[in-house]
């Protein structure tokens, strides 16, 4: 590069900066209603001067900050950026329906659907898209933390600051996302310990569903290996291992909306392999015989698909959904308060853990994406691990 081309550059961006700052020196903002607004100049198609006024936010930096941003936007593009005055509920919907539906896996749209139907919609849903600001969520967020578990406050913001970055980047509707900078506040509430089964809870659920009631396999599955409802319905007797007593869990149920979907598990981390003993074996052929049973009773009329051969199904072949375990919850609301199905996989972790097996065998068996996770919801002291530490301490104490 010679140094007339070098001047030359150097001539030009001093121009810019000197056209920047003079815009920069002319900035103004006023406060409306505890409202601050900026005022930024644009020229029409036949070269008129135009002022616009855009809300800028809820303090002066940052109507400041939302002018500097417009103008830089201007001289990249060479006109005024508009903000979008749709409704945040309108654009939600949007992205629900042109990128959630399309892209993210039916479980993460129902959490998504949830928190913006039970918490986003009702604070923020009749705004417009450019009267959306960082310290209008972030001021919300610390006033939910007395309410609501961390692990809802993570929900919310990642749908938040998904849907936003949408917005931006895929939509143009905003110049920046205003969920960048907001942070997750502390939390307040105690986290709840995972509700699990006593032994003797346990003696009377086998009691109440025993072999041959299609919810007692379900039940067993969950009981002896710790896996997730919608994985114990997607299992198939191809990925049972009999003689190596292992169990290949690649897939899990959706039946939320329609005709039940086995779809990859919930992380790349739950595709796991499964061992397991001869008590859940005798389970699994005690399965097998009872299916056969039907399979002769039934005839013409049993009701097995070609495709997939279920280790969970009612007793006239059809795979088992969601619905069908529906009276176990409630059974259990009233004769065991705050259990459900999923207290079998905390029952499984919990007794693993008691019983000395380490924290990141435990995360792998699971199929939790991480240890932090099952350190999390597990690792409180239970009243076994607490004696057991105790007798430990007498004797060196």
């Amino acid at each position: 590069m010679n140094d007339r081309n070098l001047i030359c550059i150097i001539a030009h961006q001093l121009y810019y900066l000197k056209k920047i700052y003079k815009e920069l020196m002319n900035m103004y903002v006023r406060k409306i209603n505890n409202r601050w607004y900026y005022t930024i100049e644009d020229k029409d198609a036949q070269g008129n001067r135009k002022r616009h006024e855009r809300f800028g936010g809820y303090t002066r930096a940052e109507a400041e900050k939302s002018y500097r941003q417009a103008l830089a936007e201007k001289d990249r593009t060479g006109k005024h950026f508009e903000p979008s005055a749709m409704s945040f509920d309108d654009f939600l919907q949007e992205w629900l329906d042109k990128y959630v539906q399309n892209y993210l896996k039916p479980a993460t749209m129902d959490a998504y659907s949830a928190a913006i139907r039970n918490h986003i919609s009702p604070a923020f849903g009749t705004r417009k898209l450019r009267d959306l600001t960082t310290a209008a969520f972030q001021d919300w967020l610390i006033g939910l933390t007395s309410k609501y578990t961390k692990s809802t406050l993570k929900v919310i913001m990642s749908c938040l600051r998904s849907a936003l970055r949408w917005a931006v980047a895929n939509r143009r509707y905003l110049l920046s996302n205003p969920m960048d900078n907001v942070t997750l506040p502390p939390c307040r509430t105690l986290p709840k310990s995972p509700n699990i089964f006593t032994p003797e809870a346990i003696q009377v659920i086998f009691k109440k569903f025993p072999q041959g009631h299609p919810i007692h396999m379900p039940c067993v599955l969950s009981y002896y290996t710790g896996m997730r409802l919608g994985e114990c319905l997607a299992l198939e007797w191809c990925n049972v291992d009999m003689t190596a007593r292992t169990i290949r869990v690649v897939g899990t149920a959706y039946d939320h909306a329609g005709p039940t979907k086995i779809l990859t598990p919930k992380t790349a981390s739950s595709v796991r392999v499964i061992t397991f003993g001869s008590k859940l074996q005798a389970e699994l052929k005690a399965q097998l015989l009872w299916q056969n049973t039907n399979r002769f009773h039934y005839g013409a009329f049993y009701k097995e698909g070609t495709e997939h051969h279920f280790v969970c199904t009612m007793p006239d072949g059809r795979q088992m959904t969601s619905n069908n375990t529906k009276y176990f919850n409630m059974w259990c609301k009233e004769d065991f308060p705050g259990t459900s199905f999923h207290s079998f996989r905390h029952t499984h972790a919990t007794m693993l853990l008691e019983h000395g097996f380490k924290m990141d065998y435990v995360s792998k068996r699971l199929g939790h994406s991480s240890i932090y996770t099952t350190a999390n919801i597990y690792d409180t002291i239970t009243d076994k691990r607490e004696k057991d530490a105790v007798d430990a301490m007498e004797a060196f104490l």
